[in-house]
């Protein structure tokens, strides 16, 4: 997204935003889509880091002569649309913030805004500072998440002109070259053959992890928030050893809470298979269905381990206070 997003905390600043947010390209895209569809209701939907700007955004688009409704739950990606809740209050359309298009056979219209960042200096800057520590790499793969797609042919031309060849694939579920998702690393491995390592510009472990746990190479995060090129090595060490410790736990556990989301793009309808393995192998299988996953809505149940099946994030989530692993990496062990 074109326009720089800010926390307010005056009105000047806040109509300052409004009339950037109303003069950008992605405001004519609202405007056009909301048109096109003769909406009348909305459905909002942002991910937490910009519900700072939600009542500005609603007015904004209040002003286009229709009815907004922000969906205030959290929103973990593009997969989260709110569709069935938008569907049972009328509303017309949804308008998704800061995600790609994702989910095609949906019931209702949606327009994907994209949030892209503005700090192809700073990613320059930090890269060239410390190109030397990939002087040891002939050949390096370039992943990011949609926030920083912009910044891939800069990074490409830095480092080939540096004599390492470069190279960014297609993925199958993300929308852009070398974009990569929670549940889709597939650019990453569309060119691990041809590359030597990873080069994840971003700030976070999630996304990069991913790709460490999917491709046997190494990964380096060129972070945005610390201006800093770090190997991943160490993180993913540490991630390895917790997964070794929770397996352990996994295997004497016997009551074990299959986790199922009803969110139309985490639902892993085909779970029957799953609870026969498990069974196979002398556990207690509950199976739990929610929308939003939360530890609180599990209280009293007398559950000793969680399997995951919906988003992929929830391993990192530290909010629960017994072992949790995906379905994926834990059938990897069995």
């Amino acid at each position: 997204m074109s326009v720089t997003l800010k926390i307010f905390d005056n009105n000047k600043v806040i109509m300052v935003f409004i009339k950037k947010f109303k003069k950008s390209e992605e405001f004519e895209k609202i405007k056009s889509f909301i048109n096109n569809k003769n909406a009348k209701k909305i459905a909002l939907q942002l991910p937490e880091g910009l519900k700072t700007q939600s009542r500005e955004i609603i007015d904004s688009i209040t002003d286009l002569d229709c009815d907004v409704l922000l969906f205030a739950d959290p929103c973990f990606g593009a997969c989260d649309i709110p569709e069935d809740s938008a569907k049972q209050l009328n509303c017309d359309v949804i308008i998704h913030f800061a995600h790609s298009k994702y989910l095609k056979n949906i019931k209702i219209p949606i327009l994907y805004v994209e949030y892209r960042t503005d700090n192809n200096k700073e990613i320059i800057e930090t890269l060239t500072k410390n190109i030397s520590k990939l002087k040891e790499y002939s050949s390096i793969g370039l992943i990011t998440t949609l926030q920083h797609i912009n910044s891939l042919d800069n990074v490409k031309e830095i480092l080939e002109k540096n004599n390492i060849k470069t190279y960014i694939g297609k993925p199958k579920l993300a929308t852009y070259k070398g974009q990569i998702l929670g549940c889709d690393q597939s650019s990453a491995k569309d060119i691990t053959e041809k590359v030597e390592c990873f080069l994840y510009i971003g700030s976070g472990l999630f996304h990069p992890l991913g790709v460490a746990r999917d491709q046997d190479k190494p990964v380096w995060i060129l972070d945005i928030e610390k201006k800093e090129l770090n190997h991943l090595k160490k993180e993913y060490e540490k991630y390895y050893t917790k997964i070794i410790l929770k397996k352990a736990k996994f295997d004497i556990a016997q009551n074990i809470g299959l986790l199922v989301s009803t969110k139309n793009g985490q639902m892993d309808k085909n779970i029957k298979p799953i609870k026969t393995k498990l069974e196979a192998l002398g556990k207690k299988v509950y199976v739990l269905v929610m929308n939003h996953i939360s530890y609180d809505k599990m209280e009293g149940i007398g559950i000793d381990f969680l399997i995951n099946t919906a988003c992929p994030r929830l391993e990192e989530d530290l909010t629960f206070d017994r072992p949790l692993l995906n379905w994926n990496t834990l059938k990897q062990y069995l």
